[in-house]
């Protein structure tokens, strides 16, 4: 099976362009790049202890950049362990053939247990009622066991988990049920992203004090985790059993204020082509409401992308694309499938020429995820997976495009492959 087609990476001012034009694939794609995804594993895997197994949390869709593919990825990185938030995202990749182990880190209903067990998915436990659901599952014989369980401890997090004294009643239940198989204990950082804060010390103290206490109760402790990305990257909790890599694994900073390490790459990059170049004069306004209104002649060029992509209508009078290498400015309101851009005559640019939207190889001049955040007045996380489903996931490998994913059309997974 070859490729119908495959993308190169063009001069400085170019995107990924087709070799082939792909038949029936909007301008406006999601390039995602598993090769960023691979090197970004092996640096993280070398950020944590040796004795340690690096969990790949692959939730909502993998932040957007499409689960299958990048679990995949991930696993061919190195991660042992993939992490999701719902049942239903780890089916998803059982359904894909994924076999590697998937731990649930959210909360779920004692009623979806039967579905998790039975996927062979890991299930995290903060509650009596949902740690008897799977006892009883277990104990009928209609699953297979032993059922993977892992503890969650809340030590100031205040979102899912348990008490501390809660905690260690259920621990000891865990480990009392030959049945289950008593996989790790954890808690999750609230402040990791900021290093000078204090907090994370205190969770950390927390966290061992609970432990001592499981301890002392005669239950066995299973591996703890406590990393999560910004951990990692600051060496915080990464020589126990398993650190959790989320946000770094896409290769993008888990705040301004913890960097990445060296050889980690963005996994995502947004682009589209000029559907239509025009001149403005001086005084010309452009979009709804007239919000814009131009002071010398220039031209506008009309990008296929607007908020029912993802793309905030606030980001009007802030936002800008790449265009041959520079900046763009965004001109007046942002619609809900176009935007315009100002497109300098000096420029040699016609209908159909590539724009870089979001993200990629800093030299195309087009906004990263976090200064995207910044103008949305939000974090990077949810700049990912606020891309909506209408723009196609281009998955490139070595070069090439291993598969294009496509919603619009009711195609859940759409790969273009030739005999």
């Amino acid at each position: 099976m070859t490729t119908q087609f495959s993308f190169r990476a063009g001069a400085l001012g170019q995107l990924l362009t087709p070799l082939v034009a792909p038949q029936g694939i909007r301008a406006t794609r999601a390039i995602i790049d598993l090769d960023a995804i691979g090197a970004n594993v092996r640096a993280l895997r070398g950020a944590i202890s040796p004795t340690s197994r690096l969990m790949a949390v692959v939730k909502a869709d993998a932040y957007g950049h499409g689960a299958p593919w990048v679990a995949k990825a991930a696993v061919d990185a190195g991660a042992e362990l993939l992490g999701v938030a719902t049942v239903s995202e780890g089916l998803v990749l059982r359904a894909h053939g994924v076999e590697t182990p998937i731990l649930i880190l959210g909360s779920i209903e004692p009623d979806e247990a039967a579905a998790a067990c039975q996927a062979r998915l890991e299930i995290t436990i903060a509650s009596d009622r949902v740690l008897t659901a799977v006892q009883n599952l277990a104990a009928s014989g209609a699953v297979r066991t032993p059922v993977g369980i892992h503890l969650k401890v809340d030590t100031g997090l205040r979102r899912f988990g348990a008490e501390p004294e809660l905690a260690i009643a259920l621990a000891r239940r865990i480990h009392g049920d030959p049945r289950l198989r008593f996989a790790g204990v954890f808690t999750h950082f609230a402040s990791a992203d900021e290093p000078s804060e204090p907090f994370t010390g205190e969770q950390l103290l927390r966290f061992e004090r609970f432990v001592a206490a499981v301890q002392e109760s005669g239950a066995p402790m299973p591996p703890r985790h406590v990393a999560n990305s910004a951990a990692i990257l600051t060496g915080r909790g990464v020589d126990w059993g398993i650190a959790r890599a989320g946000i770094a694994l896409y290769g993008v900073p888990p705040s301004n204020e913890v960097g990445l390490l060296s050889g980690m790459r963005p996994a995502l990059s947004i682009e589209s082509r000029i559907a239509r170049l025009f001149a403005i004069d001086a005084g010309d306004t452009v979009g709804y409401n007239r919000t814009y209104r131009a002071s010398v002649a220039t031209r506008g060029a009309l990008i296929p992308i607007g908020y029912a992509d993802g793309y905030r209508r606030s980001l009007a009078g802030k936002a800008w694309a790449g265009l041959a290498g520079e900046r763009a400015n965004v001109l007046g309101r942002i619609s809900m499938d176009q935007i315009v851009i100002e497109a300098p005559r000096r420029l040699d640019l016609k209908a159909g020429d590539p724009v870089q939207v979001l993200g990629g190889d800093p030299r195309l001049a087009a906004p990263s995820v976090a200064e995207m955040a910044e103008m949305m007045d939000t974090n990077a996380y949810e700049v990912l997976v606020s891309i909506r489903q209408r723009i196609p996931r281009v998955i490139v490998k070595d070069g090439a495009v291993i598969a294009v994913r496509m919603h619009e059309s009711g195609d859940i997974l759409k790969t273009q492959t030739t005999d």
